[in-house]
């Protein structure tokens, strides 16, 4: 699985979704785990895992965030070189290993060879409330119910174990069909397919930098296709670090106005408590 930088956190919680109905062993770890220093000469972005391997040469600050869960809004205490420093991290997984473990390895990984040491608050923080528009209170043209088929076949793979989001995609262009369960989020787009409304709000988290609550009382699965200006999206909070700012479009909706017209759902401020993790340790590896 290759995913662009700026929505690995989102990706992530997709994977980790299937855990509720997977008991994950907490300690499991992988096998045999490689810490090198980065290539210059090759320090792009890579993000990849295989039922028997791992490999990442993100900014360590990414891969705390998918490991805790939790979006850069929910983390304090981090040492400034989180987000500037990575390494080549590679890592082979123990056999049989189900999807839901990959977070708890990288976690564990984490803890073994960065010292990763944390503990939980609840902070009362400036938050969004998403809800649908008074008017008609109907859902937008780009939200609709995922169908039968499609729930059924993801259904079906939750239970055998394996992801529900589906292949990993070449990059196909933001108007292209998506495959049952799989998802694009690339700067501007966000769309998938067989999401439930928690999994559609982590994604909008991320995107505008604040925690996202659901008040639409939507249950189910929906297929959504959302465009919109990126530069409004970070002017709500404080947008995703380590992602790029693109060139502004003057034809794109600001993200408010897109999740009116595309899905017929609004955000309110309002403030509530929200859990936030304290790094109280995070230490740079000893290199292999």
């Amino acid at each position: 699985m290759r995913l662009p930088q700026g929505r690995l956190v989102f990706a992530f919680a997709l994977i980790a979704a299937g855990a509720a109905a997977q008991q994950v062993d907490p300690n499991i770890r992988f096998d045999v785990v490689a810490i090198k220093a980065v290539d210059q000469a090759n320090r792009g972005t890579l993000y990849q895992v295989t039922p028997a391997r791992f490999e990442s040469r993100l900014p360590i600050g990414l891969l705390v965030r998918q490991a805790l869960e939790k979006s850069d809004f929910q983390i304090v205490g981090a040492p400034g070189w989180m987000d500037t420093e990575r390494y080549a991290i590679t890592a082979t997984t123990p056999e049989g290993s189900p999807p839901a473990a990959t977070p708890v390895m990288i976690l564990n990984l984490l803890k073994d060879r960065f010292q990763l040491a944390t503990h939980l608050e609840t902070r009362e923080q400036p938050v969004f409330y998403l809800a649908r528009n008074r008017a008609g209170r109907r859902l937008g043209p780009h939200l609709t119910p995922t169908p039968a088929g499609c729930q059924a076949a993801i259904a079906q793979r939750a239970a055998s174990g394996r992801s529900s989001a589906g292949p990993p995609l070449p990059t196909p262009g933001p108007k292209d069909a998506l495959p049952c369960g799989a998802g694009r989020f690339v700067q501007g787009v966000a769309s998938a397919s067989g999401r439930t409304i928690p999994q559609i709000i982590q994604a909008f988290s991320d995107i505008v930098g604040r925690q996202v609550i659901d008040r639409t009382g939507l249950t189910g699965m929906y297929d959504f296709a959302l465009t919109y200006s990126q530069e409004s999206a970070r002017s709500l909070g404080r947008g995703v670090p380590g992602a790029s700012s693109p060139p502004v479009d003057p034809d794109a909706a600001s993200f408010a106005v897109a999740l009116q017209e595309q899905l017929g759902l609004k955000l309110e401020a309002a403030r509530s408590p929200v859990e936030i993790v304290v790094i109280d340790k995070l230490e740079r590896p000893t290199l292999d």
